[in-house]
């Protein structure tokens, strides 16, 4: 199983090295005891030719200082090694103790399910079934709580049906393991009714294929090898094409019209697919636009703001959302800096709200009284590439950046310094 993380960068061992340097130092002065274990700590870095050598070695450092201040964060990097490395006893020992310090971690419940299943020692599939069982009632629990501000309730629906959809596929897969077929069924079923995997059609056709079901199997086999199409995670997509062919040949004598019901399956996955992403995505007004004066943004009434109509005007643009704390304190700064302009036609104040539910804008407009002109960003934030919140921008006359400010600095008189800003574009 290929599992996906993070690579050991050498930013951390560097840092670390910097603070091992630090602290023997400082420990010079007579804390021997700990002197000496930094001291053992950098010379297991310093002898570390490779991955593996690496590993070994803080495993020996360990040995030698099992009390030592630094042991989390050491076994966490050889958990990460060890996956890296494909060591997968290693893994699985270093990840149940880890999960022990932390029960509510989720990427390791997951990650040792998958462990302990490929591994099939004496034991493992049942223990593997008692991290399944963990995960689901976590996960269930995390979706049963109230949905966070910044995405909206249909995007909150479709984290939780795909993640549902992962975590029963993974414990159908368990059981499915453990011949305990109706309860594999169970999850499975409840895993392609909460998002189509071609990891679980795939599985349910085995199932389906093992009580002699050959309809139900040809049918589930179709739509695994046409959800592998769309993503092959966990699927092998030549194994799907010889399971169909072998079982439509026998249904039907020969291949012969197995084509057009694929076929038929992709333009109704395809159909079911785009409605999805409607419902969880609003559709891009500004698609394909590629000067940004040609934007068009939505009111909270749903008119629409053509920013061609300020063009020749300065604009001042605050990419703001109603989760953002330091927005609160930065609104009441930009309106004093908009009073101070309210008698220049040339220059023009806009706050574009980011936020995903946007049924959150208007109630906290009205509760906070922000006399700001407010409109939706209507992915102008993604043309600028905006990745802070809030962010202020300033165009110039021809619709250029001027200036660009990411975050809030409280350690300045904004106002003043938005002033000089505006007056720096005017110019230009």
């Amino acid at each position: 199983m290929k599992i996906k993380l993070l690579s050991l960068t050498l930013i951390f061992w560097l840092g670390l090295w910097g603070q091992l340097s630090a602290q023997q130092t400082a420990a010079s002065s007579g804390q021997t005891t700990e002197a000496d274990e930094e001291s053992q700590l950098r010379h297991a870095l310093e002898r570390s030719g490779s991955q593996q050598q690496l590993v070994v070695n803080l495993e020996e450092y360990l040995k030698k200082f099992p009390n030592a201040q630094r042991r989390s964060e050491i076994e966490r990097e050889i958990y990460r090694l060890s996956l890296e490395l494909r060591d997968r006893d290693r893994a699985i020992a270093y990840g149940e103790r880890l999960l022990a310090d932390n029960e509510r971690d989720l990427e390791k419940l997951m990650t040792l399910v998958a462990l302990l299943q490929e591994r099939k020692k004496e034991g493992d599939l049942q223990k593997a079934l008692g991290y399944a069982d963990r995960l689901i009632v976590q996960v269930e629990a995390i979706f049963a709580a109230k949905k966070p501000d910044r995405i909206s309730q249909e995007q909150w629906l479709d984290r939780k049906d795909r993640t549902l959809a992962s975590v029963y596929l993974l414990r159908g897969k368990v059981y499915a393991d453990l011949n305990q077929d109706e309860k594999a069924q169970a999850d499975l079923l409840k895993s392609l009714k909460a998002s189509p995997l071609g990891a679980t059609a795939f599985r349910l056709g085995e199932l389906a294929e093992k009580r002699k079901a050959v309809d139900e199997a040809i049918d589930y086999y179709v739509q695994a090898f046409v959800l592998s199409l769309e993503s092959e995670a966990g699927v092998n997509r030549q194994e799907v094409r010889d399971k169909l062919g072998r079982l439509y040949t026998s249904k039907h004598g020969a291949e012969v019209g197995l084509g057009d019901r694929l076929l038929k399956a992709y333009d109704a996955y395809l159909k079911e697919r785009e409605a999805r992403l409607a419902r969880i995505e609003r559709p891009n007004i500004n698609a394909g636009v590629a000067d940004p004066l040609q934007f068009k943004l939505t009111r909270l009434d749903g008119s629409t703001i053509k920013l061609a109509d300020f063009r020749g005007k300065v604009i001042l643009v605050n990419f703001w959302a109603t989760w953002c704390g330091p927005c609160l304190v930065e609104k009441p700064l930009l309106e004093k800096t908009m009073e101070k302009y309210q008698n220049d036609p040339e220059v023009v104040f806009l706050a574009l709200s980011t936020d995903e539910d946007r049924s959150l804008v208007e109630p906290f407009l009205k509760k906070h009284q922000f006399k700001l002109p407010v409109a939706f960003a209507d992915y102008l934030n993604e043309y600028y590439a905006v990745d802070a919140i809030p962010t202020t921008m300033i165009f110039d006359r021809h619709g250029e950046v001027s200036f660009r400010q990411a975050g809030f600095n409280p350690n300045i008189d904004l106002v003043a310094w938005l002033s000089q800003k505006i007056e720096e574009a005017k110019k230009k």
